[in-house]
């Protein structure tokens, strides 16, 4: 209204065959740099687009950021100790762990517990428990192909733990003085550790600066199809009924949306929580049901927080929402090399590929002619693999790294764990590795790819620190945009008026 006032009065002015006043041409100015600057200075308000601080992938920060490859304790520390048990995740944690993986699946009477396989016989004593008090319960199923097994769901929570856990890998590499000791965990337990490790035990021993210190979930749900087919279990609906009942699951695994807004540039923290399962239709079923359920899962005041009031509109569907977990699908070594497999993963909301180490590798083949083409032709079809996946803007996580030559451990390619561990860093440049030995893991993250490059957070800010900056050079080159539009139009009013 005061540009086209300012312009009507400089207009009678004219008329009258009087001179504008530099007072009403100053004001024309002024107040068309105003009309025009309103729009840049509400698009340049911060809380319009907030940045995701505790992304799967670091570049999704927009921040020159570089972040070590995380650390995933696959089964806990299970070269260490039998895996899938509170003492191979406990054990996890302690060496720096970023995540604790456990894979679930459900008993007889529903409760979610930790183990691989389905049959339990793989690393449980049941067959010979109490002088084979089980041995009627072996049985054949079709939902895991008509194998016979011990299978988990003829099997109460109550039974479940009478059993014990042995060594996964027996050749000898690993030691087995702990075997037949330690039980299988429910998933209560698990949450249970996790959570006392992060907020009573970890701030006595110190949390790192850069991270925040605070170990995530990264969990998998284990063969959903069989337990729908074998059982009629649906796994996922399993898993957010006992997710929303925990008392301490909204603290340990959704209030880190209030805790992120808090971090500086050169900070970060990994997701609390990650879903991963190898069934596209299961991942795209979570997502779904939490958009539905969310409020079942977080507090009161994080969600006054956070500042989300709806998250149920179809305009978020390319946008992940604070309170849906990264899901992660997980990848066979038949499935990624399918022609169709990046349209698949094209129409899928996930936030990762855990794909298996061999997607990434000369095949045997090639490594047992030696036939060196083969093998840089292989390494090369790696690198576009994964930049492929960070093209869809995906975390790369392969599965696993094992220190033995034997039961799928080191590869034929490299001489030692440590060298593949290096190909998978540097050389593929992934976001992550699921490892069953920590150490081995951190040391080579630590070690970082060249002399140039250190492992740790660095980087300057380009977004957080900035911001200000930035606002001022929006204004500065609107001012000028407007003084040169606003003296257009006061010279073609000038002389137009002469002109009538």
């Amino acid at each position: 209204d005061a540009f086209i006032m300012s312009i009507i009065t400089n207009t009678n002015q004219i008329r009258r065959g009087r001179r504008p006043t530099i007072v009403l041409l100053l004001t024309s100015l002024l107040s068309f740099i105003i009309l025009i600057s309103i729009p840049a200075a509400v698009d340049a308000d911060p809380t319009k687009k907030k940045i995701n601080r505790c992304p799967l992938r670091p570049s999704h920060t927009n921040n020159n950021i570089h972040r070590p490859p995380l650390i995933l304790g696959h089964r806990g520390a299970s070269f260490h100790i039998p895996e899938h048990t509170l003492q191979s995740y406990r054990l996890a944690l302690e060496l720096g762990a970023d995540y604790i993986e456990p894979d679930l699946v459900a008993t007889k009477d529903n409760v979610l517990i930790a183990v691989h396989d389905v049959d339990l016989n793989v690393t449980t004593n049941v067959h010979t428990y109490n002088n084979g008090e089980f041995g009627d319960r072996a049985r054949q199923s079709e939902g895991n192909g008509n194998k016979w097994g011990y299978y988990v769901n003829d099997f109460t929570w109550i039974e479940i733990q009478q059993l014990r856990v042995k060594q996964r890998v027996t050749s000898g590499a690993r030691y087995d003085g702990y075997d037949y000791l330690f039980q299988i965990p429910s998933f209560t337990q698990i949450v249970n550790l996790l959570h006392d490790w992060n907020t009573r035990e970890l701030p006595l021993i110190g949390r790192p600066s850069k991270t925040g210190g605070v170990t995530g979930l990264y969990v998998e749900l284990k063969k959903s199809y069989y337990f729908q087919q074998d059982g009629n279990i649906s796994l996922a609906d399993l898993f957010l009924d006992e997710l929303a009942q925990h008392p301490k699951a909204s603290e340990l695994l959704f209030d880190h949306v209030t805790l992120c807004e808090g971090l500086r540039y050169d900070e970060y923290r990994v997701p609390p929580l990650v879903l991963q399962s190898f069934e596209g239709d299961v991942l795209e079923y979570l997502r779904n049901k939490f958009k539905e359920r969310w409020m079942d899962f977080v507090e009161e005041d994080a969600i006054l927080a956070s500042g989300v009031v709806n998250v149920t509109g179809e305009e978020d569907d390319e946008v992940d929402h604070p309170w849906i977990p990264p899901l992660v699908l997980l990848v066979s070594e038949s499935k990624c090399r399918q022609e169709s497999f990046w349209f698949d993963v094209e129409s899928l909301h996930i936030s990762g590929l855990g794909p298996n180490k061999n997607c990434l590798l000369p095949s045997s083949s090639a490594m047992e002619s030696n036939d060196t083409v083969a093998i840089a032709r292989a390494k090369h079809e790696a690198r576009e693999w994964v930049a492929k996946a960070h093209s869809f803007r995906l975390a790369v996580h392969p599965y696993t790294i094992k220190l033995e030559k034997e039961a799928g451990g080191v590869p034929q390619l490299f001489s030692s764990a440590e060298e593949e561990l290096r190909y998978y860093y540097c050389e593929l440049k992934i976001d992550g590795i699921f490892s069953e030995n920590i150490a081995i893991a951190q040391i080579v993250g630590a070690e970082g790819c060249d002399a140039e490059e250190s492992a740790t957070v660095v980087g300057e800010p380009t977004v957080c620190i900035k911001e200000e900056r930035n606002l001022w050079l929006f204004g500065v080159a609107f001012l000028a945009i407007g003084a040169f539009l606003a003296s257009i139009v006061s010279t073609y009013v000038t002389f137009y008026c002469k002109k009538e």
